[in-house]
């Protein structure tokens, strides 16, 4: 099933920066081959279910094995069949 949404991966950490976790985070993404488009608050990500269930795993792994004791990971998803929900269509659309 093809679906779209938000990913956001939260290390819960005493340290004030964050950097190095979300690094890893978006290395993970971006080597995952899903759509995508990182912001401030999260990442906007489009794929097969399976695959962004099987990344948003793989970033939460990640950050416990960078060293953050806690890690939260929000997942926002929607699937539709009645128009193509795709980044790559709404781009092209502009």
């Amino acid at each position: 099933m093809y679906v779209s949404g938000e990913i956001q991966i939260i290390p819960i950490s005493p340290e004030v920066s964050m950097t190095r976790y979300i690094a890893r985070v978006k290395d993970i993404i971006a080597g995952s081959g899903l759509a995508h488009t990182m912001h401030d608050s999260g990442t906007n990500i489009q794929g097969e279910y399976e695959l962004i269930a099987k990344v948003a795993g793989q970033c939460m792994q990640a950050v416990l094995d960078t060293g953050a004791p806690r890690v939260f990971c929000y997942l926002k998803l929607g699937a539709r069949t009645d128009k193509d929900i795709s980044m790559e269509k709404l781009a092209a659309e502009k």
